[in-house]
């Protein structure tokens, strides 16, 4: 259905994970769903309980067991032939920027497999936020019915239920761009003045500032060296850490450089 309302210029990976918790650097994937659409085919779908090899302490949520997944592969068994299939896509998830593709890219750094994506994002939650308020079950009785939809919080059924928001969205606000990476770039607006793809970085002048956390508009050569390490040190994009790296050094990236 999603390819007959957005134009794929790639394929578009729907992805929903459950998990032990909300840090990716302590928590582990219990369960990964994954729907692959494509431009001129039927998508194809997967799912599977992962062994997040620790306890599951957090089972309110999706009321998966140690033993549900005592039998079920680890992340490291199957992320060699997970990572080919999800690299060359865009990816579509709630709340899928901020959580799953974190959590993706630590399990595959902890398992040693090389995953460097780079793609567009889709995400339902930014576009029901920005259009009226919260949560993949709102949304749901919002764009789909208003009885809602059973399994919230089972990725196979947050799969279902994104692909359906995504598409009653889609053909309710006519105003919504129709390929990827404009609505990707709706989702997720960069400064026109962003120094790095991710806009964490602004430009002040020909200096570059901080966009994000408590030194917000600060220039990075006033930056204390424990801050510029700890991004270094933490999940962002490879170009803000080249930055810092620098900064670090005593070399300050310039505009007109």
């Amino acid at each position: 259905m999603l390819n007959r309302l957005l134009r794929l210029e790639r394929n578009l990976a729907v992805l929903d994970l459950e998990t032990t918790g909300i840090n990716p650097e302590e928590d582990r994937i219990v369960q990964i769903a994954i729907t692959i659409h494509y431009a001129h085919r039927d998508p194809i779908a997967w799912s599977s309980l992962i062994n997040p090899e620790i306890p599951i302490l957090n089972t309110k949520n999706h009321n998966i067991t140690d033993d549900d997944v005592v039998n079920a592969p680890t992340f490291k068994q199957i992320a060699p032939a997970l990572a080919p299939k999800i690299l060359n896509v865009d990816i579509c998830g709630y709340n899928v920027k901020d959580f799953d593709i974190k959590f993706m890219r630590a399990e595959m750094k902890r398992a040693g497999v090389e995953w460097d994506w780079k793609g567009h994002v889709i995400d339902p939650l930014f576009i029901y936020r920005l259009k009226f308020g919260h949560t993949l079950t709102n949304a749901y009785k919002t764009y789909v019915s208003k009885e809602g939809f059973k399994g919230a919080h089972d990725a196979q059924n947050d799969v279902r239920a994104t692909e359906e928001v995504l598409a009653a969205q889609l053909n309710l606000h006519q105003d919504l761009p129709r390929t990827v990476k404009d609505l990707s770039d709706f989702c997720f607006p960069h400064p026109v003045n962003a120094v790095d793809a991710a806009g964490k970085f602004i430009w002040v002048g020909n200096d570059c500032a901080i966009n994000f956390g408590k030194h917000r508009g600060k220039l990075i050569k006033i930056l204390p060296r424990y801050y510029l390490q700890w991004i270094i040190d933490n999940d962002f994009p490879e170009d803000v850490k080249i930055i810092c790296r620098s900064a670090i050094k005593g070399v300050f990236i310039q505009k007109d450089d």
